[in-house]
């Protein structure tokens, strides 16, 4: 792996996972520094990162995912990072896939490499409506994209400081479907690597029954704002 490595880890009323995560990517993935964005948590997540010693970003309330997540690229790139790897809170990820994932950055030579459940046989079971959300965003991307992107869902992603630049002033608020689009409108290549998942064992998933029916329009709305966007960045370009 070359180059300085930043996992930023998105955040919210996570303690009962936090320190497994932070310790598992202590061990499987040294050389990689990590940041917490403590996404305004009301639980102890704040005091468990501080009693292990790593670093955080404490933002004053909720902002969500893709605030969070905006702010540790920010960070990141002001430090001069080359790389940075998005890695959930919630101990779904396997820490000893970071390598992999990055390592692909380098094989495939792309911008963009996401953690995939989907693109091999994984087992991994979710409800009905979360897999068919999935299977429509997945065909979105193929007439978007030019390409079918099979995890759009994912939180696992390696990417460059370049693609850092270009998401870190757009208007995404889980980075989905809509940034991906974003990114390949300005000439960025994105692969998915098959990674492993684990059954989320506490806490709440930010998609709760409510969002069956907000999140695919409102990741539409967001996918058509994208779509506008990228075409007018890259016509500045």
């Amino acid at each position: 792996m070359s180059g300085r490595i930043l996992t930023v880890i998105p955040a919210y009323n996570e303690e009962q996972t936090i320190a497994s995560v932070l310790i598992g990517l202590r061990h499987a993935a040294p050389e990689c520094d990590r940041i917490v964005v403590n996404d305004g948590s009301r639980d102890g997540t704040a005091q468990v990162v501080a009693q292990l010693g790593e670093a955080q970003i404490r933002l004053p309330c909720n902002l969500g995912y893709g605030h969070a997540l905006q702010t540790g690229m920010r960070y990141a790139l002001e430090r001069g990072y080359d790389l940075v790897v998005s890695f959930d809170a919630d101990q779904q990820h396997v820490p000893q896939d970071v390598r992999r994932v990055v390592a692909a950055l380098d094989a495939t030579g792309a911008d963009l490499v996401i953690g995939s459940r989907y693109c091999e046989d994984h087992s991994y079971s979710q409800s009905l409506s979360r897999k068919l959300g999935q299977l429509i965003f997945s065909q979105l991307s193929q007439m978007l994209l030019g390409q079918r992107v099979y995890d759009t869902t994912s939180g696992f992603k390696a990417m460059r400081a370049a693609v850092c630049a270009a998401l870190i002033s757009g208007t995404f608020m889980d980075f989905h479907t809509e940034a991906l689009v974003r990114l390949r409108l300005l000439g960025f290549r994105i692969v998915e690597h098959p990674i492993s998942i684990e059954e989320r064992r506490f806490g709440t998933s930010m998609h709760s029954a409510a969002s069956i029916l907000h999140y695919p329009l409102k990741t539409l709305l967001l996918t058509v704002v994208a779509l506008v966007d990228g075409y007018l960045a890259r016509r500045a370009q």
